[in-house]
Parts: structure tokens; sequence; C-alpha cells
């Protein structure tokens, strides 16, 4: 095929796909005769004054990325920029083969074989464990980031480049990635760590093993919502051959608590090994002994409760029946409404909700914070496309949506203007009903913050 151009040194040869981060084209490296493939990496979301603050951060990501080498992630070979656009690149190595969704989309049951399924599984984990043993998080795991080759080995794609997006091109209320895989944690704005790739894996096991995937909606709020509070049905319930030790496993990687899940790759690794093999998983005994079990939902914990508590039972002799049994129904009664208790504290605390924040802001750059209930729920630029301007009308609009659970919370949100006179921190209290929106307005007018429930 005849070259159009080049980026650098690299001949192109073809344009293998466009997204919002930039476009991916197969490529030649004429030194060595190589085919590569070459991803740009789009700058026109940052400020012309971070320009440079953007390369330089790029060149990092991509060099801490390019250290690592492990047949289950994309090799990255060199880094660059097009000496007239400015535009930063990477070369990588080009995968002979389809991504994981594509992958999948091309069966005609629309999902991969248990045993193949299980093996591809255990091999994103394990080239996970060794990312993370270098300090590096994904943050974006998701099948289209999966590579398999024709041979059948996956290959992970992108790493550094979810973070540097994040980091540096997020726009308020927009989330970069796809939400119905991303970690609680990291759709709260929190720190993320490996646990958190693993949560990501865990949506696409569940979706691998049982054709359905764990949080799913017809709105981006709705999924957010689930992600954030709800626990998938059990994998044995959809799914005809899978077992409780399936339930555990997918359980286990997909607990809300980051403390509850795997801890590391080669751990999830080793137990999905042993479900190839119909084993039990090896880490099903070391959870009991240091009694460690994965969070599960409140009518399963019902039920195990109901299975583990024993009401004793007494013979009593003649004449001091009915006094030998009250003590006994006493104490079940007490054992039922303590259970029955903490099963309506937690279904209702569990109940989702929806946050939702509107309002026009006149700076061409600030910063917003929002906590709920003292925790830190986002923070985020206000930015403006042109020049500042006192013209509410005209003014940029705000707009975030956090999941909540339902009940009393108190909302504080605070906005620091960069070089302008505004530094404001307040709260509101509000009560959510469950299954419900209520939105926050915010109000910059006079330069000075409200809140107020619409």
């Amino acid at each position: 095929m005849e070259t159009t151009h080049q980026l650098g040194r690299y001949e192109i040869v073809a344009e293998l796909g466009r997204g919002a981060m930039g476009a991916v084209f197969r490529a030649r490296d004429p030194k060595i005769d190589r085919t590569v493939a070459i991803k740009t990496i789009s700058v026109s979301a940052v400020a012309s004054r971070d320009i440079e603050h953007y390369r330089q951060r790029f060149f990092r990501e991509a060099q801490a990325a390019g250290r690592m080498s492990h047949p289950g992630i994309v090799t990255i070979y060199d880094v660059g920029e097009d000496e007239t656009t400015h535009t930063p690149f990477i070369v990588m190595e080009c995968v002979e083969g389809n991504s994981l969704d594509r992958l999948v989309a091309t069966t005609s049951a629309g999902k991969l074989p248990r045993e193949i399924a299980l093996k591809l599984l255990r091999q994103i984990a394990e080239a996970l464990d060794y990312a993370h043993r270098q300090g590096i998080v994904h943050r974006d795991i998701k099948p289209a980031n999966v590579m398999v080759t024709t041979e059948g080995q996956p290959k992970i794609a992108d790493f550094g480049i979810a973070k540097l997006a994040m980091a540096e091109t997020t726009l308020p209320g927009h989330v970069v990635g796809t939400p119905a895989y991303m970690s609680p944690e990291q759709l709260n704005g929190k720190a993320v760590d490996g646990r958190s790739d693993l949560f990501s894996l865990g949506v696409i096991a569940y979706w691998l093993l049982t054709g359905v995937k764990p949080f799913d909606g017809e709105t981006l709020t709705e999924i957010c919502v689930q992600v954030v509070t709800k626990d998938p049905a059990p994998p044995s319930e959809i799914a005809a051959g899978l077992s409780i030790d399936f339930d555990y496993v997918l359980s286990r990687v997909l607990a809300k608590d980051p403390a509850m899940r795997y801890q590391s790759g080669r751990e999830l690794a080793a137990d999905l090994d042993d479900l190839c093999a119909g084993k039990k998983p090896r880490s099903v005994a070391q959870s009991a002994k240091t009694q460690v079990v994965p969070q599960i939902g409140a009518t399963a914990l019902l039920q195990r409760n109901a299975a583990t508590t024993r009401v004793p039972h007494v013979v009593a002799e003649k004449g001091t029946r009915g006094r030998r049994k009250l003590p006994i129904y006493l104490t079940a009664a007490f054992l039922l409404l303590v259970v029955a208790a903490f099963v309506a504290f937690n279904f209702n605390r569990s109940r989702p909700a929806t946050l939702q924040i509107m309002g026009q802001y006149p700076f061409h750059r600030a910063e917003i914070y929002i906590w709920v209930d003292g925790d830190l729920r986002y923070h985020d630029e206000l930015r403006r496309v042109g020049e500042p301007s006192h013209n509410f009308a005209a003014n940029e609009s705000l707009g975030i949506t956090l999941p909540v659970t339902a009940g009393r919370h108190t909302v504080r949100i605070q906005v620091d203007a960069e070089g302008q006179i505004y530094d404001h921190d307040t709260a509101i209290p509000g009560y959510f009903r469950a299954y419900s929106q209520k939105t926050l307005m915010v109000d910059f007018a006079s330069r000075n913050l409200a809140l107020r429930w619409d």
C-alpha cells in the first residue's frame, strides 16, 4: 500500500482506528524494516499554556510504560512528536489479532468457551501483577484495551495513556474511560491502586463467563450507581455449569471495598488456575484462616446467618419444660431481631440515589472540590473556552453527576480561582430519596458561592 505521510522516521501505511484520545496507524520502521503501530495523542482539549506540561507528562508516562517487558503487555518501542503539529505519538508493537470485545462479537454464542475464557483471564491477571509490581496502574482495563493475538495470547494495551488522559484532559462532568468497567473508588474520585485494575478485570471475567454484564443500564448515572452500590447476581444463578466456587472468586474480585478484594493479580491468577482445573480455589482456605471474606449482599448475608445460626436443643424434664424453653425462645427471637435489623440497615444504606450539581461559572480557570459527608468525591478544573466574561448567559455550564446512597448527606463545595479574588467554601445538607435524583444549583453571581436545592 502506498505511504501517505510520515511521523518522524516512521512511514504511515494505513489508519487502524480513531477515537477521543487520537488515532492509531499501522506504520513501518525503515531502520529495521519492522511493522509497528503508532498512536497519536490529541492535545486539542489542553489549554495552550498547559501544552508544554502535558508534553513532559506524556513522555514521562510513556517512558515508564516502555520499561515494561512482559508477553501479556503490548511493548512500547519509541516515543516522539510530529515536527509540524507537535502532536505526541507512541510507537508500539503491532499486534496481529483482535481486541477482546471484537473477538467475543465474532462468536455465535456471544461468549467464549469457559476454558479459553479462564485461560485468558489468568494471563491478564498475571500481566497486571507484573505491571503493578513495577508501580504502574492501568486505570482503564476493558475489553477494547485487551488485544488477543492469532495464537490466543492476550496483550494489554494503552498502559500510562489512561492516566495521562484522566489527569490532563478531563472536562468537568465527563468521565474518561468506560464507567461500566471502573472501580467504585475510581468513580468516586478517590486514589486508586492495582486493586482498581483487578476490579475492572473482574467485570470482564463476569461478562466472559456469564455472557451478561454485572453493571448495565440505559444511562451513565444508572451504571455509575450500580457500580458503587449494587452487588451483581451470583454467576451460578445466571450461567449453567458455574459452581459456587465461581461465585466466590467473582464476588471477591468485585468487592466494593478494595481491602476485601484480591490484593494482587498473582493471587487472582492462582484461583483462576484452580477453577480451570476444576479445583477449589486455593485462597478459600487462606480466607477462612484470616476471616477475610468478600462483601456480599444483604440477602446472601441473611442466608449465611440463617445457615450458620444454631439454636441449642434441650431435652426438658417433666415439670421444667416450659421454664427451659423460654430462654431458648428468647435467644432465638433476639438473634432473628439482630439479623433482621442488620439486613434492614444495610438495605436502607445501599439504596442508590443521584446527586446532580448544576450552574454556570464565569471563571477562565478555577479548581472545584466537592465533598459528600467529608469524603472528597470530585476534584477538577473549571475552564472557559475564550476570554473571561461577566455575562452569565455566555458563561460555561457546570454539570456534574455523582452516585450517592439514600438518606441525609451534607454536600460541601469549594472553588479556588487562580489569579482572582475568589476562594469560597460552603456546604448544604439535603435528604436523598431512594432511586431518585436531587439537583443542587450552584450560584457564582457577585463573586459569591451560594448553594440551593432545585
